[in-house]
């Protein structure tokens, strides 16, 4: 049976899409939406149950067991208790050997029972790191102490008394050096921050530290010389013509004989700052020139070379602060958590009816009489007018009302780059990109269709 087109015309491309298949559309919709949600979390690293790292073997099990426990805050605290305590140990050790007395046998006990703990510890941390650990200078480290450590014993044991069982007393100051270990303690408390910078900067300019003073030797250097050619002659003179000229200073009589002693009387001087006018005035006073050498050193070594070493350590500290991403996601990660206790205030002060979401009514009403919000949203730049684009932004499941992550997440990552407005318009964008999706599945919806018929 033939049908009469006559009856039925053709229909326009819009009409045919119109009677289209519906879901086709909203298929779509659906999958261009999900592109333009916002997701205001970070990427976490998965926990040992999600990454599935270990299997479920014996071994395995310890290991999981192993990596839970040597990585657990609590316990890292206990072990930093005990590197301390050994230190203690260590120091009363030494005190005692100096004065020549003996030992607490106590604490030497106990330092042995600290050793034995860093055993365990560092046989655990190998158990479930492997190989990795050797790359660890950390670790390597514990390793050196923990050789000490036991070849102490084995010396104590074997040569109880004489003189080599004293000096190989020096091995127990290398135990000392697991205080380093107290760094990534430091790293991971808030509250010693500025400590643990300060310690950080010590660390890692102790290279530039070491140029710095081989740089400033070379300086000396140079003036030393000129001193030894020049100073050093008249002051002879000086002697000869009036031998009570230093009288109460012998040591200025041979302060410029040499290189190294003028080096050395230019770091006491200069550096030091001990006594500078106890040989430059009289030397000065007599001739005047010599006032190039004594005033140049000075300039030159105080105002220039330690100047210049503030200043290069400070850059080093901040290039390697730069590259420190750990320690600065650390950081950042305090921050943030900080940072959503706050809003977390800030959205229960808004909820007055204590429903756990917020209407748009209720977060401008929250703008106008929170000042802590006002603030923030001051620091954002976003106003009155905003609001409604920030409500619509947030809202990322279109349900007419934000709930509580809804309203942190985003707060608290936008204030920290203070680019609001890119952020405006790049959601602006999102949403025309969307639309000029859907429009394009319609339109291919449509050709589709025409071309089957």
């Amino acid at each position: 049976m033939e049908t009469d087109s006559r009856t039925s015309p053709p229909m326009s491309p819009i009409e045919s899409c119109k009677t289209s298949d519906p879901m086709i559309s909203v298929g779509s919709r659906k999958k261009s939406t999900a592109g333009a949600q916002i997701h205001g979390d970070f990427i976490r690293a998965k926990t040992v149950k999600e990454s599935g790292e270990f299997s479920s073997n014996s071994w395995e099990k310890f290991r999981r067991w192993a990596k839970r426990l040597t990585t657990n805050p609590f316990v890292q605290q206990c072990m930093a208790m005990v590197v301390l305590f050994d230190a203690y140990c260590n120091c009363s050790d030494i005190d005692a050997r100096a004065q020549g007395n003996q030992v607490n046998p106590t604490l030497h006990m106990a330092a042995g029972l600290c050793l034995v703990l860093y055993s365990i510890e560092l046989g655990l941390i190998l158990s479930w790191q492997g190989s990795v650990a050797l790359m660890d200078w950390i670790f390597l480290l514990d390793v050196g102490v923990i050789v000490c450590g036991f070849t102490e014993i084995v010396m104590d044991f074997f040569i109880p008394e004489g003189e080599l069982a004293a000096r190989i007393g020096i091995l127990r100051l290398l135990r000392l050096a697991r205080v380093i270990r107290l760094l990534q303690l430091l790293r991971k408390t808030r509250a010693l921050r500025e400590l643990q910078k300060l310690v950080t900067m010590m660390s890692t300019c102790l290279k530039a530290l070491a140029w710095s003073f081989i740089f400033c030797f070379v300086v000396m250097t140079i003036w030393a010389m000129l001193m030894v050619e020049i100073i050093f002659p008249l002051i002879k003179e000086m002697h000869r013509r009036d031998p009570e000229v230093f009288q109460e200073c012998p040591q200025c009589l041979r302060a410029t004989s040499s290189v190294m002693d003028a080096n050395l009387l230019l770091f006491k001087t200069v550096i030091a700052g001990d006594s500078w006018g106890t040989i430059a005035v009289p030397v000065i006073e007599a001739y005047p020139a010599t006032a190039i050498i004594f005033v140049g050193s000075l300039l030159t070594l105080v105002f220039g070379v330690l100047n210049l070493i503030v200043a290069v350590v400070v850059d080093t500290f901040a290039d390697a602060r730069d590259r420190d991403i750990l320690n600065l996601a650390d950081e950042m990660e305090q921050d943030m958590e900080a940072d959503k206790r706050f809003l977390e205030g800030v959205f229960n002060r808004i909820d007055v009816d204590k429903t756990g979401q917020l209407t748009l009514d209720q977060l401008v009403e929250g703008a106008r009489t929170d000042t802590e919000f006002q603030s923030r949203l001051k620091v954002m730049d976003i106003d009155e007018m905003d609001l409604v684009q920030l409500f619509e932004m947030i809202d990322t499941d279109t349900s007419g009302a934000i709930e509580q992550n809804e309203f942190i997440r985003p707060l608290s990552r936008w204030v920290r780059d203070s680019k609001t407005a890119p952020r405006f318009i790049k959601y602006n964008m999102l949403q025309t990109m969307q639309l000029q999706q859907d429009l394009y599945d319609l339109s291919v919806t449509c050709f589709d269709e025409l071309s089957a018929r």
